[in-house]
């Protein structure tokens, strides 16, 4: 289910010009897969490499994330940082703190950083180009 299958009945009402439709074709693409596998890849490091791990990044990621940092001019970000030596899935169980990803956002907004910035690796998008803003929001919700 997307976005209106899930907002109230009001909000379906009073904001119907807000929902985007967007086809199962295109979320299921190339693109958006690719672009999961690669941001998975960089993510996903050492021990957290189970046999399942692919399915947990596509069970974390929003599909719909990719389309929207894709072409984005800036992306702001409200999230939690990962504490070193914490998994990247749910940030709560140890593992080797070289597994911590370089860009250390925990949870589904980590992936969409990540989305977003794999935009400007590897000969992609002028770097310096990159307007990235996060504000940290102090922990997962269970750490408080």
């Amino acid at each position: 289910p997307g976005d209106e299958e899930w907002a109230s009945a009001k909000a379906r009402k009073t904001q119907r010009a807000a929902f985007e439709h967007v086809r199962g074709e295109l979320l299921e693409g190339a693109a958006v897969s690719e672009a999961l596998g690669k941001a998975g890849e960089t993510r996903v490091l050492g021990s957290q490499r189970t046999g399942d791990w692919r399915t947990k990044v596509a069970e974390m990621a929003s599909r719909r994330s990719y389309l929207q940092v894709r072409y984005a001019d800036a992306v702001y970000i409200v999230g939690w940082r990962l504490e070193r030596g914490r998994d990247q899935f749910t940030g709560r169980n140890e593992v080797d703190p070289r597994e911590t990803p370089v860009m250390d956002v925990g949870g589904s907004m980590g992936l969409a950083c990540q989305l977003y910035v794999d935009r400007f690796a590897d000969g992609g998008e002028d770097p310096a180009q990159c307007q990235l803003f996060f504000f940290d929001d102090a922990g997962p919700p269970w750490s408080r």
